[in-house]
Protein backbone atom coordinates (compact mmCIF):
# COMPACT_ATOMS: atom_id res chain seq x y z
CA UNK A 1 0.00 0.00 0.00
CA UNK A 2 1.20 3.53 -1.14
CA UNK A 3 1.61 6.12 1.66
CA UNK A 4 -0.96 7.99 -0.37
CA UNK A 5 -3.33 4.80 -0.25
CA UNK A 6 -2.79 4.60 3.53
CA UNK A 7 -3.33 8.63 3.93
CA UNK A 8 -6.38 8.16 1.83
CA UNK A 9 -8.45 4.97 3.66
CA UNK A 10 -7.07 6.74 7.10
CA UNK A 11 -8.86 10.06 5.81
CA UNK A 12 -11.75 7.66 5.02
CA UNK A 13 -11.88 6.19 8.60
CA UNK A 14 -11.89 9.58 9.89
CA UNK A 15 -14.83 10.75 7.52
CA UNK A 16 -16.59 7.10 8.55
CA UNK A 17 -16.30 7.93 12.44
CA UNK A 18 -16.98 11.67 12.27
CA UNK A 19 -20.51 10.28 10.13
CA UNK A 20 -20.89 7.80 12.58
CA UNK A 21 -20.57 9.45 16.16
CA UNK A 22 -22.68 12.52 14.77
CA UNK A 23 -25.65 10.61 13.44
CA UNK A 24 -25.38 8.47 16.62
CA UNK A 25 -25.69 11.72 18.80
CA UNK A 26 -28.30 13.33 16.75
CA UNK A 27 -30.12 9.68 17.06
CA UNK A 28 -29.82 9.83 20.72
CA UNK A 29 -30.93 13.03 21.01
CA UNK A 30 -33.87 12.87 18.95
CA UNK A 31 -34.96 9.68 20.58
CA UNK A 32 -34.77 11.25 23.70
CA UNK A 33 -36.46 14.19 22.99
CA UNK A 34 -39.18 12.84 21.20
CA UNK A 35 -39.34 9.72 23.12
CA UNK A 36 -39.32 7.41 19.98
CA UNK A 37 -36.48 4.67 19.21
CA UNK A 38 -34.51 4.48 16.23
CA UNK A 39 -35.99 3.01 13.23
CA UNK A 40 -34.60 0.23 10.70
CA UNK A 41 -31.99 1.86 8.48
CA UNK A 42 -33.78 0.35 5.74
CA UNK A 43 -37.16 1.45 6.59
CA UNK A 44 -38.69 4.16 4.05
CA UNK A 45 -40.24 5.89 7.57
CA UNK A 46 -36.44 6.64 8.81
CA UNK A 47 -35.81 9.33 5.63
CA UNK A 48 -39.55 10.43 5.37
CA UNK A 49 -39.22 11.53 9.53
CA UNK A 50 -36.25 12.88 9.49
CA UNK A 51 -34.44 10.55 12.10
CA UNK A 52 -31.31 9.46 12.98
CA UNK A 53 -29.57 12.81 11.63
CA UNK A 54 -30.89 12.26 8.12
CA UNK A 55 -32.90 15.29 6.86
CA UNK A 56 -36.89 14.64 6.09
CA UNK A 57 -37.71 13.33 2.56
CA UNK A 58 -40.45 10.44 1.16
CA UNK A 59 -38.01 9.06 -1.41
CA UNK A 60 -38.40 8.72 -4.82
CA UNK A 61 -38.21 6.34 -7.35
CA UNK A 62 -39.20 5.12 -10.88
CA UNK A 63 -39.72 1.39 -12.40
CA UNK A 64 -35.77 1.55 -12.19
CA UNK A 65 -34.37 3.38 -9.79
CA UNK A 66 -34.95 4.86 -6.28
CA UNK A 67 -33.26 7.13 -4.58
CA UNK A 68 -31.72 5.97 -0.79
CA UNK A 69 -29.19 8.60 0.41
CA UNK A 70 -29.14 12.49 0.94
CA UNK A 71 -27.46 13.27 3.45
CA UNK A 72 -24.86 16.18 4.65
CA UNK A 73 -22.05 15.12 6.71
CA UNK A 74 -18.76 16.22 7.87
CA UNK A 75 -15.29 14.60 6.68
CA UNK A 76 -11.55 15.77 8.14
CA UNK A 77 -8.72 16.44 5.66
CA UNK A 78 -5.59 17.56 6.81
CA UNK A 79 -7.19 18.28 10.36
CA UNK A 80 -9.79 20.73 9.35
CA UNK A 81 -13.53 19.86 9.25
CA UNK A 82 -15.29 19.82 5.70
CA UNK A 83 -18.90 19.28 4.87
CA UNK A 84 -19.60 16.35 2.02
CA UNK A 85 -22.84 15.54 0.44
CA UNK A 86 -23.58 11.64 0.42
CA UNK A 87 -26.22 10.31 -2.23
CA UNK A 88 -27.14 6.40 -2.79
CA UNK A 89 -29.05 5.34 -5.28
CA UNK A 90 -30.82 1.49 -5.59
CA UNK A 91 -31.22 -0.21 -8.64
CA UNK A 92 -35.33 -1.88 -9.04
CA UNK A 93 -34.14 -3.63 -12.11
CA UNK A 94 -31.10 -4.89 -13.27
CA UNK A 95 -29.10 -2.13 -15.47
CA UNK A 96 -25.87 -1.29 -15.90
CA UNK A 97 -24.91 2.38 -16.22
CA UNK A 98 -22.72 4.34 -18.08
CA UNK A 99 -23.01 7.44 -16.04
CA UNK A 100 -24.70 9.53 -13.14
CA UNK A 101 -25.32 13.14 -12.33
CA UNK A 102 -26.24 14.35 -9.44
CA UNK A 103 -27.16 18.54 -9.48
CA UNK A 104 -28.31 20.57 -6.79
CA UNK A 105 -31.12 22.85 -8.97
CA UNK A 106 -32.50 24.50 -5.26
CA UNK A 107 -32.11 28.08 -7.06
CA UNK A 108 -32.94 27.51 -10.27
CA UNK A 109 -29.50 26.72 -12.45
CA UNK A 110 -28.38 23.32 -11.78
CA UNK A 111 -24.66 23.40 -9.96
CA UNK A 112 -23.14 20.06 -10.56
CA UNK A 113 -22.22 18.20 -7.23
CA UNK A 114 -21.14 14.69 -8.98
CA UNK A 115 -20.50 13.19 -12.22
CA UNK A 116 -19.79 9.60 -12.09
CA UNK A 117 -18.57 8.31 -15.66
CA UNK A 118 -17.71 5.03 -14.62
CA UNK A 119 -20.23 4.10 -12.13
CA UNK A 120 -19.45 0.60 -9.65
CA UNK A 121 -22.14 -0.98 -8.18
CA UNK A 122 -21.97 -2.58 -4.68
CA UNK A 123 -25.02 -5.37 -4.98
CA UNK A 124 -27.58 -3.36 -6.52
CA UNK A 125 -26.83 0.31 -4.93
CA UNK A 126 -24.49 2.71 -5.86
CA UNK A 127 -23.24 5.83 -3.52
CA UNK A 128 -21.37 8.72 -4.26
CA UNK A 129 -20.18 11.58 -2.80
CA UNK A 130 -19.09 15.04 -3.43
CA UNK A 131 -15.94 17.09 -2.95
CA UNK A 132 -14.79 18.89 0.52
CA UNK A 133 -17.05 21.50 0.56
CA UNK A 134 -16.00 24.44 3.52
CA UNK A 135 -18.52 24.45 5.94
CA UNK A 136 -19.32 27.95 6.01
CA UNK A 137 -22.14 30.52 5.87
CA UNK A 138 -20.55 31.94 2.70
CA UNK A 139 -20.47 28.26 1.42
CA UNK A 140 -23.66 27.05 3.10
CA UNK A 141 -25.83 29.72 3.45
CA UNK A 142 -29.28 27.54 3.74
CA UNK A 143 -27.38 25.71 6.65
CA UNK A 144 -26.48 28.40 8.48
CA UNK A 145 -30.08 30.71 8.26
CA UNK A 146 -32.84 30.69 10.85
CA UNK A 147 -35.23 29.37 8.17
CA UNK A 148 -35.90 25.54 7.53
CA UNK A 149 -34.17 25.08 4.21
CA UNK A 150 -35.40 22.51 1.38
CA UNK A 151 -32.94 21.18 -1.51
CA UNK A 152 -33.94 19.90 -4.35
CA UNK A 153 -31.04 17.28 -6.28
CA UNK A 154 -31.84 16.09 -9.95
CA UNK A 155 -30.67 12.34 -10.23
CA UNK A 156 -29.79 11.44 -14.11
CA UNK A 157 -28.89 8.07 -14.58
CA UNK A 158 -27.91 6.93 -18.21
CA UNK A 159 -27.42 3.05 -19.18
CA UNK A 160 -24.90 1.77 -21.14
CA UNK A 161 -28.11 2.43 -24.37
CA UNK A 162 -28.17 5.96 -23.95
CA UNK A 163 -31.33 5.81 -22.04
CA UNK A 164 -31.81 8.61 -18.95
CA UNK A 165 -33.79 8.09 -15.76
CA UNK A 166 -34.55 11.33 -14.46
CA UNK A 167 -35.27 11.39 -10.69
CA UNK A 168 -35.80 14.92 -8.86
CA UNK A 169 -35.17 14.48 -4.97
CA UNK A 170 -36.44 17.39 -1.97
CA UNK A 171 -34.77 17.03 0.97
CA UNK A 172 -36.11 19.26 4.13
CA UNK A 173 -33.81 20.56 6.83
CA UNK A 174 -35.84 21.94 10.28
CA UNK A 175 -34.02 24.85 11.84
CA UNK A 176 -33.19 22.38 14.96
CA UNK A 177 -31.90 20.05 12.75
CA UNK A 178 -29.44 22.41 11.05
CA UNK A 179 -28.46 23.53 14.14
CA UNK A 180 -27.56 20.69 15.38
CA UNK A 181 -25.42 19.09 12.53
CA UNK A 182 -23.76 22.49 12.86
CA UNK A 183 -23.17 21.42 16.83
CA UNK A 184 -22.13 17.89 16.04
CA UNK A 185 -20.11 18.43 13.33
CA UNK A 186 -18.32 21.72 14.33
CA UNK A 187 -18.91 23.49 12.12
CA UNK A 188 -18.33 27.46 12.19
CA UNK A 189 -20.77 30.66 10.52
Amino acid sequence: MSEREGTRTSANARAIFLTFTAMTAIAAMTASTTGCGSSSAGSGAGAAEGGQGRPAYAPVQNERFAVGTVQLSAILLDNQKYARWTFGIKLRQPVQLRSIRIEDVTEGSPVLLVNDQAPQLDGNAWTGYTGAIEPSASALPWLFDNTPAKRTFRFTLTDLNGQDSVLEQTVTYPVKMKKDLIKWYGFSA
